[in-house]
């Protein structure tokens, strides 16, 4: 499965900043670790991260509030 990352920052404007081949919240936390937390040994990383929700509406789709971004991962 493939999931795209998505950054939302606060003038509204929608970046596409990654793709991986996992599912979208395992995608979620690769890019948190990864690309905000400067963490590239992935055989540490956590099951979840506190602050990742899924969407109320669509299954399979995973928000996280980092300060004034939102990141959204996707299904491809």
């Amino acid at each position: 499965m493939a999931s795209l990352i998505y950054e939302l920052n606060s003038d509204g404007k929608i970046t596409k900043k990654a793709e991986y081949t996992v599912d979208p919240q395992k995608a979620l936390i690769n890019y948190i670790m990864q690309y905000k937390r400067n963490n590239w040994n992935t055989w540490q990383y956590p099951h979840t991260i506190e602050g990742i929700r899924e969407s109320g509406t669509v299954k399979n789709h995973f928000y996280y509030d980092d300060g004034s971004l939102v990141i959204a991962s996707y299904p491809a």
